[in-house]
């Protein structure tokens, strides 16, 4: 399992919401473990022209000396995702599994980050050895030459929830003709919990969405996410 925060911001990163989310991948009190296996981030930045910075690290978010660069991007407008990742499949380690994920369809860069898992079974091709995260970041892409990318995403989560522990992630779609879009998604299954309830939760408190542990070390000031549907994140 994993804690993410995803963004839309002016200026520069709420340097409250990295410290919490740092926190959270050290020592996580929902769940009395750390978040080792790597992180990363995507960041849009708007400065006349749009920027991306795009970082992935096979070390944990706590003892990486690159973390300092998050706190000196600024910009007109910061869309983002950052991610702190905790894999069961040791041998899944490694920078390649950083999330945000990333792929290009068409006009389109996609990036996904979730915490949950996903049974194989659940996939179009099951067979493919990929891990579960990007297995889904996948099938968005194959949904978009059906639709655009906010239903695309919406298709595959509904598709998936059948069988899963979680589906709590964040999407962000860039364009030279659209920009970046975010989006967020907050599902769990109560019946495949290995966690307490609350470690799932999703909170949001302004343009910011981020996990129930960074929602602690913020002093709980977030309010719970729409359950089971997209969420644009503006």
């Amino acid at each position: 399992m994993c804690r993410f925060v995803a963004f839309a911001e002016k200026g520069e990163i709420d340097g409250e919401v990295i410290r919490a989310l740092l926190k959270s991948s050290k020592k996580d009190v929902l769940s009395s473990n750390s978040h080792p296996d790597g992180w990363g981030y995507v960041i849009y930045v708007l400065d006349g022209e749009w920027s991306r910075f795009h970082y992935a690290s096979a070390r944990p978010m706590y003892s990486d000396d690159n973390l300092s660069i998050l706190y000196s991007i600024r910009g007109e407008r910061l869309v983002g995702i950052i991610h702190a990742r905790k894999t069961l499949k040791k041998f899944l380690r490694g920078v390649s599994h950083a999330h945000p994920y990333h792929v290009r369809v068409g006009p389109y860069d996609l990036f996904f980050a979730h915490n949950g898992s996903v049974s194989r079974s659940s996939f179009k091709n099951p067979e493919l050895p990929y891990t579960d995260s990007f297995m889904i970041l996948r099938e968005i892409a194959e949904e978009l030459s059906l639709t655009d990318p906010a239903k695309a995403y919406e298709r595959v989560m509904s598709r998936l929830k059948g069988n899963v522990t979680s589906l709590n992630s964040a999407f962000l779609s860039y364009s030279e003709a659209s920009g970046p879009e975010l989006f967020a998604y907050y599902y769990y299954n109560r019946n495949n919990m290995r966690e307490t309830e609350e470690y799932y939760r999703i909170y949001f408190h302004d343009s910011y969405v981020y996990s129930a542990t960074v929602n602690y070390y913020l002093g709980g000031k977030g309010k719970e996410l729409p359950f089971d549907r997209v969420y644009r994140i503006n």
